[in-house]
């Protein structure tokens, strides 16, 4: 009989032991959930500010490269207008020039005739024998 207490009495402590163990390991179980829920919470929220920032930067981003562009074509149109102007300033100044060449060619080929004028009177009035009796 005193094995049968003694059985029992193991029993019994093992029972009571594995409960308040159980007890302990519920608790720290519905703790360690509630830190879980808390972090995932947290996480949670984080997660969707970020990606709210994320949203905001691609809308930035998309924002500046539209400018970008837009700027880069305003700049192209600016650059092709003054290309023009610069064509038509270098046109005209070639057309001054061509004229300028034109007077110039003009002017030589008269000093030429001149000049061979100049010296077939020259020679005219060297040949000539009455005009060292004239002066």
């Amino acid at each position: 009989m005193e094995l049968i207490y003694f059985i029992s009495g193991i029993l019994t402590v093992g029972v009571i032991y594995s409960i308040v163990l159980f007890k302990h390991i519920k608790s720290s179980h519905a703790e360690l959930l509630a830190r879980h829920q808390s972090q995932s919470n947290i996480s949670s929220i984080r997660n969707s500010e970020f990606k709210e920032k994320y949203r905001d930067l691609k809308l930035l981003i998309g924002d500046i490269q539209s400018s970008m562009e837009k700027d880069q074509y305003e700049s192209l149109s600016e650059i092709n207008k003054r290309i023009k102007e610069l064509d038509t300033v270098a046109y005209e100044n070639l057309n001054k020039i061509q004229q300028s060449n034109q007077v110039f060619n003009k002017n030589v080929t008269d000093a030429f005739n001149e000049i061979g004028q100049l010296k077939t009177n020259l020679k005219t009035l060297a040949q000539d024998p009455n005009m060292l009796s004239r002066y």
